[in-house]
């Protein structure tokens, strides 16, 4: 069982993926709303923890369902694909290239909408929301994530690696809840600024990903064949 024998290179590519994937250019900037809806302004330093465990969670359920038929359709193609590794590898590459010269590639289409209930239900599902609007504005990193869940083998890891996923989306997410709740505009003002370079490294953070998968291809499983 793969889960037992975790890959610690991929388990921080997909923390640090699912950090950089928060500060989507095109997510964030909705993220000081839910601070001042749901949390509200000069909120305590309780409210504002759970309100953001709460938004965790809802990512937690969004990428571990994902994880899980991720890792089932990657155990089936695995199967008729012996060069996947090598395919996901050179795909990954493109998309961090493509993100770390900002050239524009199709979203996804995935039409979401933030609940009105300011309860902890109300924050969970806007949780899910953020999840599922990620998708669309940070494509080459979730299928990056993706290619790796499928490569990897294995239904438990392959949910696990979206498992971390989703913890390194929610870990800043709490800590940025914690900031926001209890300061000025201005800060909120100067991420969303900094949210392109975000955007810029984490392309080569996924540029390296496609290496090193293309690496364990002709390394590894070459080893293996010979």
């Amino acid at each position: 069982m793969k889960l037992l024998s975790v890959d610690p290179l991929g388990a921080a590519f997909a923390f640090t993926a699912g950090a950089f994937a928060l500060f989507s250019p095109c997510s964030f900037p909705m993220f000081p709303g839910y601070i001042s809806y749901y949390i509200g302004a000069r909120a305590p330093l309780e409210k504002a923890i759970i309100g953001g465990i709460a938004c965790t969670l809802g990512l937690l359920t969004v990428f571990s369902l994902i994880g899980v038929i991720a890792s089932m359709i990657g155990s089936f193609v695995y199967i008729y694909m012996p060069f996947l590794e090598l395919i996901a590898g050179i795909v990954t590459i493109i998309l961090g290239l493509g993100m770390i010269v900002e050239i524009e590639l199709p979203t996804l289409p995935i039409p979401v909408r933030a609940p009105k209930q300011r309860t902890l239900i109300g924050i969970f599902f806007y949780g899910v929301a953020y999840g599922l609007a990620t998708l669309g504005c940070s494509a080459p990193i979730f299928f990056s994530v993706l290619f790796y869940s499928v490569v990897s083998g294995g239904l438990l890891y392959g949910m696990f690696i979206f498992i971390v996923y989703a913890f390194g989306m929610g870990f800043p997410l709490i800590m940025v809840t914690i900031i926001l709740s209890r300061a000025r505009g201005f800060i909120s003002r100067r991420i969303v600024k900094a949210t392109p370079l975000l955007h810029r490294l984490s392309g080569m953070i996924i540029v390296l990903i496609g290496v090193y998968l293309i690496y364990y291809y002709f390394m590894v499983l070459g080893a293996t064949a010979s």
